[in-house]
Order: structure tokens, then C-alpha cells, then sequence
């Protein structure tokens, strides 16, 4: 049970079945897998570090890139280019790598240098020589792990997030049964590859599978309409934020979509469109339906658990749940002392079964307290299971904002804003964004006598953060409200933001 041992089998059995299509072009299964082999003759000859990165848009470099590390009997840690230089070094030290496998269009991020030696998959050989020396025999399967994904904590500081060769083919393997797909599906991959959800379902599931990727380096709504209309495109995983923006440059083609669609952009080939990584919303699913004619599927999952844990299916689909558990996903909600509770009662959601992640590297503690008796993940998340065993997910126990997609923990800007000379306090929560789902919303206080605005706190952050993790609304309260142990009281600044949105 090996991840790059099945993709050999897949590409050794469609050696001339297109597996990606991207900006440069057609790329084949045995394209891939040839490059794949060359990557994985370079790193062995490069380095004897277990822990190799991998750098590329979402593009076929990326697979063989991915699977070049593993046929060289490594793991890979695919980096988040988005990331800034200071967050990308600690990365780097955590994993402990020394040499990156990258594609040339990442010579013209900005970001700053790792101290790693680089390896250009579009400058390696990819023939017969590197498939022998790329074809070794792989010591790692099963339990052995298989990727380091590394993912926001509420502390603000990345944790590198274990997951086994059996953890993500298991995924793969339970997302098909569950949607009964097939090798005649092609796939949108729309979601960045160095993320859990991009890198299961857009990634290892199609090219495990034997289907067809059309990948988008570089996102724009109508490019993605496009590719969905010229290669047929008959399932998309995306973030809801990406639903809004199809809808907008819906719109803005033709209204109604059905009626008045120019030639050539026919999506009537999507009939899974799956929403996941932040709530989804009855508006938006109702707009999407009502102008491309098909249901946003919505689903759920984390990088802990290779990331699918629930999705909808056609003809099962009950609006407004994230669907039911996958084959081999257990699920329970249970109270603050860990007891299960009765069907229909909400309460934290845990998690257990193969897809199910060991532990963070290097943070035993960490691991520790992510889990409970009996080996239950708990998610941090609150949820309910119905009767009919659809997940319902109500609300987050932990402090994090789902911006896009991506994981933003207050704790970080907050720590950042308090650098500022002006700033006395500062407080960071979500607010709803019709763009992004939600965006951060920061509190500051000033202190006696200094003076800072909106713009001027934005300005400093982007020298310190990523622009996405940048609040997008601000407000400048005399003082912030506290607990009597001196807690910043958030549900407070939610309930003043609600009565805010009401009063509008």
C-alpha cells in the first residue's frame, strides 16, 4: 500500500491517457510517471534526508514532483507559496528538509529563499536511464507516512500534519466508492495542490483513478468556466468563495445561463459540483442551481483526516447537511466530558477510522490533546447526526476563521497588531464576506495619546503577514470587553457585529 506504487500501476495501464491538462499542454499518464522517475533519480542522488519539499502551481509539475519524492522512497511536504519568508523558514526547520522539488514558475515568487538546494522538474531527463534509476524497490507503505501537510493552528504557528500511505489511499478509495465514480470522469483541479482538499480530490483521487485533471494554474472565473465546457469537465471540488465567483461571471456572460449561454460554454457535463472548506449557504446553492442547473453537492473534512469525511451525493442530497460519513468514517458527537450523545444532539464532533491522521510532527503535546479515549479525533467543531445519519456541522469550537478556504488563526494578527507602537490591545474575529465566506474583522485599541488608522495597521501587517491573513474590516473601540480573569470576550464582539448586521 503505497501511494506512488499505485500510480505506477494506473500509468503502466493508460500509458497514453491524458492524466492533466494544463497551461502547457496535454501531459499522459506515462509523461507523468517518466517524470516522476527522473525527479526521484535526482533526489536520491541529491539528498539522504527523509523529508524532501515540494514547490509548483496546480499543474502537472506537481504530481511529478509528489510522486518523483515518494518513488524515491521519501516523503514529500508540499509548500504553501502563499505563506510569507519567516513562516516558510520555520516550515523548513520543522520538516527538516534541505532540498526542494519545485517548478520553474516558482522562480518568480516572491518569496524568500529557503536555504535549500533546488530541483527543477522541467530540467530533468525523463527517459530511459532515469526510469531505472528511479524504480527501486519502496521500503514505505501502509503506516509509514506518506505526506507532512502543514496546517494554521490556533496558535498561529504551522503544524506539520502526519498522514499515512493507508490514511490518503484509504480517502481516495472511500470518496469513490461513496460517489461511484469512474475512470470516465474528468476533474477540475481548481484548488492548490499544496492543500489537503486540492491534493486528495483533485490530485491522488483522479490520477489513482485513471481520469482526466484539467488544472488551473492561474484562477480566473471564466478560465474555469471555459476549461469545464472544452474538456467536459464532470466533477469540481472548490471552496464555496470559488461558487460565488462562477456565479458572478455567470451573470455577467449570460442571464439565464440555460438561455442566453454563448457557444462553446455548456457546463451540462458537471453533475458534481462539491463544495467543502467553509459553509456553503442555501443563497449561494440556490443562485448556482438556479443558473447552471445542477446542486453544489456540499461536503466536509479536515487535514487531519486526508481531508473527506462527508459528502452529499445526487439523488441523497439534503440541503443544508455536509452529508453522510464516508465507508470506514466513524462519527459521534459528544459533550465536554467526551460522553456520546443521542442522535439530533449537538455537540462536539470526533472522529475515528483509517483515514484518520497519527498525530503533528513534533508536537507531541500537541497530538496528545487532539485525541480522545479510544483513539476519537476530536475535531473542534460542532456538529449533530440525524437519524438518517447526515452530518450536520453548527458551529467551531476552535478560534479559527475560514477565509477562501484557508485557515486564518486569530491569534497570529493579533500578535502582530500588538507589535505596533500605537496598539494597546487588539482582538481579531470572522465576519461573513459574500466574496471570501468570512474575512477578519480587527478590534484595536489605541494607546493614550498615539494615533493609527485603518490603512496605516494594513500597511504594517503586509510587511509581516500574508495579504489574505490581513483584516479586511476594522473597528477602534475605546476598550474591548473582558471576562474577570481579563479574557477578551469575542462572543461579545460577535454579538455586537450580528446586531450591527441586523440594525443594517
Amino acid at each position: 500500500m503505497n501511494l506512488a506504487e499505485r500510480f505506477a500501476e494506473t500509468a503502466r495501464r493508460l500509458p497514453d491517457k491524458p492524466a492533466v491538462f494544463d497551461d502547457a499542454g496535454t501531459h499522459t499518464y506515462g509523461a507523468i510517471l517518466a517524470a516522476a522517475e527522473a525527479v526521484a533519480a535526482e533526489v536520491r542522488a541529491a539528498t539522504r534526508r527523509t523529508h524532501v519539499a515540494v514547490a509548483a502551481p496546480t499543474s502537472a509539475a506537481f504530481p511529478a514532483a509528489y510522486f518523483g519524492v515518494l518513488l524515491a522512497d521519501r516523503v514529500p511536504v508540499p509548500l504553501n507559496f502563499l505563506l510569507d519568508g519567516p513562516t516558510l523558514g520555520f516550515i523548513a526547520r520543522d520538516a527538516g528538509f534541505d532540498t526542494v522539488v519545485a517548478s520553474r514558475a516558482m522562480e518568480r515568487s516572491p518569496r524568500r529563499p529557503l536555504g535549500a538546494r533546488t530541483i527543477y522538474v522541467e530540467d530533468l531527463h525523463a527517459g530511459p536511464g532515469a526510469r531505472a534509476a528511479g524504480s527501486a524497490r519502496l521500503s514505505r507503505g501502509g503506516d509509514d507516512t506518506a505526506t507532512i501537510l502543514y496546517t494554521s493552528g490556533t496558535t498561529g504557528l504551522p503544524k506539520g500534519v502526519i498522514l499515512s500511505h493507508r490514511n490518503l489511499i484509504r480517502n481516495v478509495e472511500t470518496c469513490n466508492r461513496h460517489l461511484a465514480l469512474s475512470q470516465e470522469n474528468v476533474f477540475l483541479g481548481v484548488l492548490p495542490f499544496f492543500h489537503a482538499f486540492g491534493i486528495t480530490t483533485s490530485m491522488l483521487l483522479p490520477l489513482l483513478l485513471g481520469c482526466s485533471t484539467v488544472c488551473v494554474m492561474r484562477f480566473s472565473p471564466q478560465k474555469v468556466l471555459e476549461g469545464i465546457a472544452r474538456h467536459r469537465v464532470t466533477i469540481m471540488f472548490a471552496v464555496s468563495s470559488i461558487y460565488r465567483m462562477l456565479i458572478r461571471a455567470g451573470l455577467a456572460t449570460a442571464s439565464p445561463w440555460r438561455a442566453g449561454r454563448p457557444a462553446g460554454l455548456d457546463l451540462a457535463s458537471l453533475t458534481l459540483p462539491i463544495a467543502g472548506g467553509e459553509a456553503l449557504g442555501a443563497d449561494l446553492a440556490g443562485r448556482f442551481q438556479q443558473l447552471f442547473g445542477v446542486a453544489i453537492l456540499e461536503g466536509y473534512g479536515m487535514t487531519e483526516t486526508s481531508p473527506v469525511v462527508a459528502v452529499n451525493v445526487p439523488g441523497r442530497h439534503r440541503p443544508g447537511s455536509v452529508g453522510r460519513p464516508l465507508p470506514w468514517v466513524e462519527a459521534r458527537t459528544v459533550d465536554d466530558g467526551d460522553r456520546p450523545l443521542p442522535c439530533g444532539a449537538e455537540g462536539e464532533l470526533h472522529l475515528r477510522g483509517e483515514c484518520v491522521t497519527t498525530g503533528y510532527h513534533n508536537r507531541p503535546q500537541d497530538t496528545a490533546a487532539a485525541f480522545a479515549p479510544g483513539g476519537w479525533l476530536r475535531t473542534g467543531d460542532l456538529a449533530r447526526l440525524d437519524a438518517d445519519g447526515y452530518l450536520w456541522i453548527t458551529g467551531r469550537k476552535k478560534d479559527l476563521i475560514i477565509s477562501g478556504g484557508e485557515n486564518l488563526s486569530p491569534n497570529e494578527i493579533e500578535a502582530a497588531l500588538q507589535q505596533h507602537p500605537a496598539v494597546a490591545e487588539a482582538a481579531v474575529i470572522g465576519v461573513p464576506d459574500d466574496a471570501r465566506g468570512e474575512v477578519p474583522k480587527a478590534f484595536v485599541v489605541l494607546r493614550e495619546g498615539a494615533a493609527a488608522t485603518a490603512a496605516d495597521l494594513a500597511a504594517y501587517l503586509r510587511q509581516r503577514l500574508p495579504r489574505f491573513k490581513v483584516p479586511a474590516a476594522w473597528e477602534f473601540p475605546p476598550e474591548l470587553p473582558h471576562s474577570p480573569t481579563g479574557k477578551v470576550l469575542k462572543r461579545e464582539l460577535r454579538k455586537e457585529v450580528s446586531a450591527d448586521e441586523g440594525a443594517a
